[in-house]
């Protein structure tokens, strides 16, 4: 909770090792694992029937959604997965190797293609999808308020970088022993901010509307924390995850 109060749910499964979490139509939370099934709680902690993936070799992987559909990455069979939700069925979209998954307010799906090394975009409606080549690994993404896609490049040569959807522009930003990995745009001033694994701390991005260029603004470094995914709350508030202290944190800002 926002007071810093933590419930655990254990998930009944043997040998899992839980992966992504996103919250979809009518209160229920949907989870990944190492196992072929999605995951279902609702938000008052009830546990509901997992659901099959159609393919028992499916690695689900990273989530988004959108509506009453959600997505599913599935790295291992170059494929990207929609379950809707009201339908109960699952349809298959082949994409080049996708990682992680976003969509936009026009239900357009990004993902990143990091062995390409790229930045993938499908249309659901006819299943068409491009790759734009990126020079950094992308490894999460986010979609900024005003449409722009940004990603993360956690390994050399590290980065941020920056698609612009209607022009297909990509611009990346050299970054150098920090290890940006999660990446979450804010809802209410335009920033975009992310984690610095390797130095501890997260960071915020805003760009210069009379130059060209981004500030970096950072968050206070914390030894032996590992910053690694991130989300912000309605209130601008950062939110993320510190793998090596086992923690939960916050920044807030106001």
């Amino acid at each position: 909770t926002p007071a810093g109060e933590i419930t655990e749910y254990p998930v009944n499964c043997s040998f899992c090792s839980l992966s992504d979490i996103v919250q979809g139509p009518e209160e229920i939370l949907y989870f990944t694992s190492n196992e072929a099934f999605l995951g279902r709680i609702t938000t008052s902690g009830e546990f509901l029937a997992p659901i099959p993936m159609p393919e028992s070799d499916v690695l689900a992987g990273d989530l988004a959604v959108h509506g009453n559909d959600i997505w599913i990455t599935d790295f291992n069979n170059d494929s990207l997965w929609r379950y809707n939700a009201d339908s109960g069925e699952f349809t298959q979209f082949n994409v080049p190797e996708p990682s992680d998954v976003v969509v936009d307010a026009t239900g357009i799906v990004w993902f990143t293609a990091p062995l390409e090394p790229g930045i993938g975009r499908l249309d659901p409606a006819t299943g068409a999808f491009t790759v734009t080549p990126t020079n950094r690994v992308p490894r999460e993404l986010t979609i900024a308020a005003d449409g722009d896609i940004w990603f993360t490049a956690r390994f050399t040569p590290q980065g941020v970088g920056r698609l612009d959807p209607a022009t297909g522009v990509v611009t990346e930003f050299e970054l150098t022993d920090v290890g940006p990995q999660g990446i979450a745009a804010s809802p209410d001033d335009g920033s975009v901010w992310f984690t610095q694994t390797t130095k501890g701390n997260i960071a915020r991005i805003t760009e210069n509307p009379d130059e060209v260029g981004i500030t970096i603004t950072e968050g206070k470094v914390v030894r032996n924390s590992e910053p690694f995914s991130i989300t912000v709350a309605l209130n601008g508030d950062p939110w993320y995850t510190m793998m090596e202290a086992n923690k939960i944190a916050t920044l807030q800002l106001r």
